[in-house]
């Protein structure tokens, strides 16, 4: 709930603004002349005042000025940008106590979601979608992407129950929708033009599950096509598999290089990329970086499902390589992907704790310090968001407050205690509770205006 001092701070704020104290931001995050950066190690956060007024970043200051206003002292906790989680999937979240987990890889957990796929209402999936939607907002999420799976020429319904979660959210959580759908799909022109429009239509993003077979290359190729013809965006599930064939990125890389689309392109997974000669990852990674394309590991998914085995504990872990790949220049995001549903049983829509997760599984030194770019600023500008995620003086007041003052802090203990500010201002951080899952959904309708309250 608000406190007191909180809401009193919200209707500063509305009027002559307020001071957020002794914070500290990571440098990434912030805009060069936006404060002192003088003899500051580059992995140190840099100590700032920013003062609030309306829905912006009205002055930002090494210290706070004396000019009369209130304010809350952070004490030298953290201070970042908004989370941007660029890759999860609303449509199959918070079904695994019913779907069960499959017991197996990627594979099993396929056959289990298509085994709950029967019981997705549009009411069952409006409930389920803003239950995700309320606990990101309650982490501090600004924008997000979710996968919408897609297998027929018509838009499943999932996709027009996410469209009408899109506007019911629009000033709290910018949602993008893209359409996963299967890459043989495109060996039907026709079909696939049909597809293309659709999702054009409605401001959607082209994407498909990329995995080993024959007309690979050819139907990238189609996909770009449709991209260039449509105005597209693209995002993939890319190399998903332990194997050392990485030919679905490198005909994904090869497509946008041939029509300078890189920047608009988003590769998920790359999981091929952990078992690859090295060669061939400094090679894939040269060339990511050189075409501009973004590659978002999502380590909880992948933890998971990778090399898993019945009665066998997992030996190889297929985790991108974010060292390499951040050496090399490659645009680097992490975001939550899947939540509790057969792919991932657990999991929250917390990037703070994908961060967390990240840190332990690819050895991040110092991951709010150094890393907490690739949660913010980095998918940001991959989701072509309005505002890049920079901290600058005319900037959006949609912040996360931590009371830790390090990743020591931050990555030891689940920052329950966070503040979160939206439109400057504070909002209630509270989560929803997993028993209302249990009850048979209410209309959409119902929920739609329980959101809004």
């Amino acid at each position: 709930m608000i406190s007191r001092e909180l809401d009193t701070l919200n209707r500063a704020g509305a009027h002559s603004g307020y001071w957020i104290r002794n914070a500290r931001v990571p440098q990434a995050l912030i805009h060069q002349g936006a404060a002192d950066h003088r003899a500051r190690n580059a992995s140190q956060p840099v100590p700032v005042a920013l003062k609030l007024r309306g829905e912006r970043i009205e002055r930002i200051a090494p210290e706070a000025l004396d000019d009369g206003s209130p304010g809350i002292d952070l004490d030298g906790g953290l201070l970042l940008p908004g989370w941007v989680d660029a890759h999860t999937h609303l449509d199959k979240g918070h079904i695994s106590p019913r779907a069960g987990v499959g017991g197996g890889g990627l594979l099993a957990a396929i056959e289990a979601t298509w085994g709950d796929v029967p019981r997705w209402t549009r009411d069952d999936l409006f409930m389920r979608m803003s239950f995700s939607l309320r606990s990101a907002f309650a982490y501090g999420t600004r924008a997000m992407r979710t996968h919408i799976d897609w297998e027929q020429p018509a838009a499943p319904l999932a996709w027009d129950v996410a469209q009408g979660s899109r506007q019911e959210w629009a000033g709290r959580i910018d949602l993008q929708c893209a359409a996963l759908l299967p890459l043989d799909l495109f060996a039907d022109v026709r079909m696939a033009e049909h597809v293309a429009r659709s999702i054009a239509a409605c401001g959607g993003v082209l994407g498909a599950f990329v995995y080993p077979m024959a007309g690979q290359r050819q139907y990238i190729e189609q996909m770009f096509s449709l991209a260039e013809r449509f105005d597209l965006w693209l995002d993939f599930h890319v190399d998903e598999h332990l194997e050392a064939n990485v030919e679905g990125i490198r005909a994904i890389l090869d497509a946008a290089r041939g029509r300078e689309m890189g920047g608009r392109v988003m590769c998920g997974h790359c999981c091929a990329l952990s078992v690859a000669p090295d060669e061939v990852v400094r090679e894939t990674l040269a060339d990511c970086a050189a075409v501009g394309a973004t590659v978002v590991s999502l380590p909880f998914t992948n933890l998971y499902l990778q090399d898993r085995r019945a009665g066998a504990s997992p030996r190889l872990r297929g985790i991108f390589p974010l060292l390499e790949a951040a050496e090399a220049g490659v645009r680097v995001a992490l975001a939550s992907d899947n939540h509790r549903d057969p792919f991932l049983p657990l999991g929250d829509l917390d990037p703070l704790q994908t961060l967390t997760l990240a840190s332990f599984a690819s050895h991040l030194a110092q991951p709010l310090e150094r890393w907490s770019s690739t949660v913010t600023t980095t998918p940001a500008m991959a989701l072509n968001l309005p505002w890049d995620g920079v901290l600058r003086e005319g900037a959006p007041a949609d912040l996360v407050l931590l009371r830790a003052r390090d990743s020591t802090e931050a990555c030891s203990r689940w920052q329950a205690d966070r503040m979160v500010v939206r439109a400057g201002r504070f909002i209630d951080t509270r989560l929803p509770d997993y028993r209302e899952l249990d009850s048979p959904p209410v209309s959409a309708d119902t929920l739609a205006s329980g959101a809004k309250r």
